[in-house]
């Protein structure tokens, strides 16, 4: 077949949140709500580089570590729980695994470690835990208060060895945050350094629509286009029946900048990621100027908001802010990989 009706699949099921007229510290607390990102489009119209303050805050102090074949048991160990839980934020995900058919694990900043196990693994481990969706359940162990020590271990081991991404945020800045690296080289797990990956992008644009009169949903659209350098005008409509925002007050540039980010980002790198864009945005003097910061989460612990638990989701979702001197905007969109 040729040309197969591409156009006539319906669109899948989603979850979206819209709010406007947001300040700096809404925005920044829904980004809290999660620990773990996959990846971040930071958007300038009217540059033809993201401003350097934006790329500082990922270059510097930004690497992770991938600890290759780490028990469970390493965790709990009450020389780590005093070293690093106690001592700063952790952020530790167990890397390259599909919960749906693998058991998983996480460490967040609140000192919690989670486990997401398979029913018929939870039964043999003699711990407990919640009964979540689809066969499967979690058990949540507060590593700064842990009790029956000895139990716990003995569960744990039952799990063999993770792969997991970590980093790690100490109280003290006289200390390095690689210390954590040293901590399980030490205890002979392989520790791999993991930088983030960066792709700047200067797409040929004809002009930036505003966010006065275009629907917000076609501008994230629109800045999805962009960031895979796209075809905005397709010649044949029958392959692709995208069409650029409408916007009858664009704003009065023709350059426009994005800079992609790949990698274990934490939410407090975003957190800083949105104040400067903020500062950023609030010192330009064009009309009506914007600038988007968009951050996406898949297949890792998540939860939609302060009412709703934690959970090992297949999933994918967007965060899309818009920073404006007239207030912010923030349009999530998020998709589970089963119905």
């Amino acid at each position: 077949m040729l040309s197969p009706e591409i156009s006539n699949f319906p669109a899948p099921k989603v979850i979206t949140v819209h709010k406007t007229n947001q300040n700096t510290d809404s925005v920044t607390e829904a980004i809290k709500v999660n620990s773990f990102y996959k990846s971040v489009i930071i958007t300038c119209p009217d540059e033809i580089n993201v401003p350097s303050s934006l790329e500082e805050i990922i270059t510097e102090d930004s690497d992770s570590y991938k600890l290759s074949g780490c028990p469970l048991t390493e965790f709990v160990d009450n020389v780590f729980i005093e070293s690093f839980v106690k001592n700063g934020n952790l952020y530790c995900l167990s890397a390259d695994r599909n919960c749906i058919v693998k058991n998983c694990a996480a460490i967040t900043p609140d000192g919690i470690l989670t486990i997401h196990v398979l029913e018929y693994t939870y039964q043999t481990l003699g711990l407990e835990g919640s009964k979540r969706p689809h066969n499967y359940y979690e058990i949540s162990i507060d590593l700064k208060n842990i009790r029956n020590i000895d139990r716990v271990k003995q569960g744990l081991r039952k799990l063999g060895t993770f792969d997991f991404n970590i980093y790690w945020e100490p109280n003290s800045e006289d200390v390095c945050p690689s210390t954590v690296a040293r901590y399980f080289h030490d205890k002979n797990v392989d520790v791999t350094l993991c930088s983030l990956k960066t792709k700047k992008l200067s797409p040929q644009i004809t002009r930036v629509p505003s966010l006065e009169d275009v629907e917000i949903e076609e501008i994230v659209e629109w800045v999805g286009m962009l960031c895979h350098n796209a075809n905005l005008n397709p010649d044949e409509a029958y392959i692709s029946t995208y069409s650029e925002p409408e916007c009858s007050t664009p704003l009065e540039t023709s350059r426009i900048a994005l800079l992609v980010v790949r990698g274990f980002l934490t939410s407090t790198l975003i957190v800083e990621l949105c104040n400067k864009l903020s500062e950023y945005v609030s010192s330009r003097s064009l009309s009506n100027y914007w600038a988007c910061l968009s951050v996406q989460s898949e297949d890792t612990l998540r939860r939609w908001n302060y009412c709703t638990p934690r959970m090992f989701l297949p999933h994918n979702t967007s965060d899309n802010i818009f920073f404006s001197q007239e207030g912010h905007i923030t349009y999530s969109i998020g998709q589970l990989k089963y119905s």
